[in-house]
């Protein structure tokens, strides 16, 4: 099925996007590269339009609140009407930014083009009226920030590798795991944190390794007994109870969600660049059987609920996808293809992969 038949919306930010903030049973937030932020509420009316100073990376929403990451700023705008109700400037770049409790974390780096590397990063905790209550700064970047089992956790480069607590200037409790590896990324679910590591390997938050990819792991999502993980080398690898259950090769994997249900199986989106064109694909979470597909613009981020998913494109389209919808288009697209004929074009499909 072309995916692109069973859309839901479509909206245009009017520069490429770059981060997206879907909320479940609400609206959408989009930010751009030149510090576009838009805001459409569930009918997909537009509600506002915000400037910030730089590149938006990552937004999320608390309350009448919605954080921003822009350039070497972090920022707060008021979610009624778009207006920025503080900004602060950190050292280095805006990496990431958590809500936990009630207070927000910002991590920054500093990045050195001659030694091609990190030479500072910093955790930051702000109160929600923009207060700094504290830094802690450190030689290790924080690569990925999870919150699980009642607190707030970084996946760590090096030297130390390994994840850490760190709840005020001088409290940094870490934890080492067994893959010597800088951590990369991170998923959890209600019982489990996981990390993917640049050598490859996935780890728990006992530390233990729970598989080795054969590369370094770009991005990855926790499911109930596995992941599902993006590799350096384009290959989207599934693992369930520490088999290997499918894997599928491509070009660069730019995003990686699993999304809302279809037929109670849970379903995996991904977007990849070759380079030159975006595939965006739509698969089964467990069988690894691509559902729908389309060719599309780069896609840069992506947000999903439990009824929606949400792609941002380096065209400036934003397009969300609704469940039910979804589906109805998935079964009219079987309903019109007789079977005699999926028979025979999958029979062509094995031929010319013979003839290969």
């Amino acid at each position: 099925m072309d995916l692109f038949s069973s859309v839901w919306m479509t909206r245009s930010l009017g520069e490429a996007v770059s981060a997206l903030y879907l909320e479940p049973g609400a609206g959408l937030f989009a930010g751009g590269w030149n510090g576009c932020v838009k805001s459409w509420d569930a009918d997909g009316n537009l509600q506002w339009t915000a400037k910030l100073s730089d590149r938006v990376t990552v937004l999320q929403r608390e309350g009448d609140a919605l954080f921003a990451t822009a350039g070497l700023h972090v920022a707060c705008i008021d979610v009624s009407n778009g207006s920025v109700r503080w900004d602060h400037a950190l050292e280095g770049s805006a990496d990431s930014i958590t809500v936990f409790e009630d207070t927000l974390y910002a991590v920054s780096s500093v990045y050195d083009i001659e030694h091609n590397d990190f030479l500072e990063s910093a955790v930051w905790n702000f109160s929600f009226d923009g207060k700094l209550r504290w830094i802690h700064r450190m030689d290790e970047r924080p690569w990925v920030t999870l919150k699980h089992d009642g607190d707030v956790w970084f996946g760590l480069g090096r030297p130390k590798c390994g994840f850490a607590n760190i709840r005020s200037e001088h409290e940094f409790v870490h934890n080492a795991t067994k893959a010597d590896s800088p951590i990369t990324c991170g998923s959890t679910t209600e019982t489990e944190m996981i990390f993917g590591h640049a050598n490859g390997s996935v780890t728990n938050q006992k530390g233990g390794i729970v598989a080795d990819e054969k590369c370094g792991i770009e991005d990855i999502v926790a499911l109930e007994g596995g992941y599902v993980a993006a590799l350096e080398d384009g290959c989207i690898v599934a693992n369930k109870n520490g088999k290997k259950i499918w894997s599928a090769k491509g070009g660069l994997v730019t995003t990686l969600a699993v999304g809302f249900e279809i037929a109670k199986k849970a379903t995996l989106w991904s977007g990849r660049w070759s380079g030159s064109e975006g595939t965006l694909s739509v698969q089964d979470c467990i069988t690894g059987n691509i559902l729908a597909s389309a060719s599309s613009s780069r896609c840069e981020s992506i947000s999903v609920d439990t009824r929606r998913t949400a792609i941002g494109c380096e065209d400036g389209s934003v397009h969300v996808w609704e469940k039910d919808m979804f589906s109805r288009r998935m079964k009219e697209n079987k309903q019109t293809i007789p079977k005699n004929d999926r028979k025979s074009a999958l029979q062509d499909k094995l031929r010319a992969l013979r003839d290969r």
